[in-house]
């Protein structure tokens, strides 16, 4: 027998649509379809219907194929799931204050987390210089109305306005962002060269 998410994955590649098209016909987020697909997420009824139907396929066949039943997809406790804007580098070195807001033609992409918060965001983590622990194509999860503290992940920007990912850490009174990868120094900052934009507080892996 497949699974929910094999049943799901097998009959869309066999109409050569993307977890994206089977997204938007369905009327759920991309990011669900691939949840489901990869066996995170149990779906509810109503949203299995939605799938099934976005993929012409009968509730019959879907029951014969998996062995489920009406009782083992009713909706399950799951946590409440937040639509986040995954935004550039270069807008995220632009941001100003903590009420900023990010709107829908600041991102391309928006993912779904359980994390909540004014004005949280999402970026993409580009290079090897936070390896093993975050590596490139990573989702991080920026809270700008967090404090930072030694120790947190962060997204710091310069006085030029980039913005870069760092662990900050403090030696007596010296400020340092901390690549995890040692092939990378550490970056001894002063106050006033640097700002913290939000402090990373989680990371979303994408499959």
């Amino acid at each position: 027998m497949k699974t929910v998410g094999e049943f799901i994955k097998e009959k869309r590649k066999e109409r050569g649509i993307s977890a994206r098209q089977l997204a938007q016909r369905a009327g759920v987020s991309d990011a669900h379809i691939i949840y489901l697909e990869n066996a995170k997420r149990e779906p509810t009824l109503p949203t299995l219907k939605k799938i099934l139907d976005a993929l012409g396929v009968s509730f019959q066949d879907f029951i014969s194929e998996t062995g489920y039943s009406d009782v083992n997809v009713e909706p399950v406790q799951m946590k409440r799931l937040y639509q986040i804007p995954v935004v550039t580098w270069v807008t995220a070195g632009r941001w100003k204050e903590v009420c900023d807001a990010f709107e829908p033609g600041d991102a391309d992409e928006w993912i779904e987390s359980d994390v909540r918060g004014r004005n949280v965001f999402a970026l993409k983590v580009i290079g090897d210089s936070m390896e093993p622990e975050f590596k490139e194509g990573e989702i991080i999860i920026v809270n700008p109305h967090v404090e930072a503290s030694p120790n947190d992940f962060i997204v710091v920007k310069n006085r030029n306005e980039e913005a870069t990912f760092k662990q900050l850490k403090k030696y007596g009174s010296k400020w340092v962002l901390h690549p995890l990868n040692p092939k990378y120094p550490d970056q001894e900052v002063k106050k006033g060269e640097f700002k913290i934009i939000g402090k990373v507080v989680k990371k979303e892996k994408r499959y």
